[in-house]
């Protein structure tokens, strides 16, 4: 839920993070928008299609202090906003995607590098599985456009629960990550919460050991670094496991700070949450199947460290990326 801030922001005498208390919010069944605002004085927000398309001659909305403000935009497309306030301006969007029919869907866009720079809106974004999602949902995806499409489930996954795909979408890619299945063995597991983390943990672990695991994930990137693959949409069946280390891994070669990465990856909880509570009521052990903690991403971090020395040496000769490119062509 946070947005990006202009350059005009960052160079302020007395900056003052926008992003933290000002956030785009819609609605999830009927993509209603609206502007949640906590800064004091007189306030404008511009509204387009694309951020370079924002049209700044006239305000969609305008007012004075703090409050919740609805929006009238279309429901059926995306919007990108510029908000101007007495402390700065800012570029906002919804971090959090309304998707009918989708729980973890999310646009990497503005979180923050450790110099100041934001991930660009609209070219990112990482989701759990497309099985479910309703006609406006994609009608949505395709206003983006979404054009490539990663899928990092096995065939018997996605045989079971059939992606819909936005119209827009050019590149379909089947990425098969298949320690997901790991988590048959962990469920399987009555004796202790313990037992349930370890088999976690071990899951994580394979995904960045083993070179067929590896190979998906460095194919993956050669995606990322390509612009006319963008926007570009990855997932799995939940958007956490999988997908929360592909979206790690990305963070940390656009030098978004730890903090923040482990934030980004531990939300999965807030948003899987009504997705995955009857399964947990059923048995209390599902509860560190169908939620992430800390350990878990920790247990793949710390192997790359133990093997490569650092995780950016691990992006770049493992993962053959191109650092300071994907830096210039994701961040502003």
């Amino acid at each position: 839920m946070i947005a990006g801030m202009t350059k005009e922001k960052e160079n302020s005498d007395n900056p003052i993070d926008i992003l933290k208390r000002c956030k785009i919010i819609r609605e999830k069944h009927t993509k209603s928008a609206y502007l949640n605002i906590n800064i004091s004085g007189e306030w404008k927000l511009y509204s387009g299609d694309s951020v370079q398309t924002i049209d700044t001659k006239k305000p969609i909305a305008q007012g004075k202090d703090y409050g919740t403000y609805p929006l009238y935009i279309l429901p059926s497309k995306r919007s990108y906003f510029k908000l101007e306030t007495s402390e700065g301006s800012a570029i906002l969007a919804e971090t959090h995607l309304p998707m009918e029919g989708g729980y973890n869907f999310r646009d990497l866009g503005g979180l923050e590098s450790k110099d100041g720079k934001r991930i660009k809106w609209g070219k990112l974004f990482r989701t759990d599985d497309l099985y479910n999602l309703t006609h406006n949902d994609l009608l949505y995806l395709s206003s983006i456009p979404i054009i490539t499409l990663v899928d990092f489930r096995c065939e018997e996954e996605y045989k079971a629960l059939p992606d819909k795909i936005p119209a827009e979408v050019k590149n379909h890619y089947y990425l098969c990550i298949e320690p997901g299945r790991l988590k048959a063995y962990a469920k399987s597991i009555h004796t202790s919460k313990n037992d349930v983390i370890n088999a976690m943990k071990h899951l994580y672990k394979l995904l960045v050991t083993e070179d067929k695991y590896l190979n998906a994930y460095e194919e993956f990137f050669t995606y990322i670094q390509d612009q006319e693959k963008l926007p570009l949409l990855f997932h799995c069946s939940a958007g956490k496991d999988r997908t929360g280390l592909a979206t790690a891994l990305l963070l940390y070669a656009l030098d978004i700070p730890k903090d923040i990465i482990l934030k980004d990856y531990l939300a999965s909880n807030d948003y899987l949450a009504d997705k995955y509570h009857p399964l947990i009521e059923q048995n209390p052990s599902n509860k560190y199947l169908y939620t992430v903690i800390p350990e878990y991403l920790e247990s793949a971090l710390n192997e790359i460290e133990n093997e490569y020395g650092s995780i950016q040496n691990f992006l770049i000769k493992r993962m053959h990326l191109n650092i300071d490119k994907l830096k210039n062509n994701l961040l502003y």
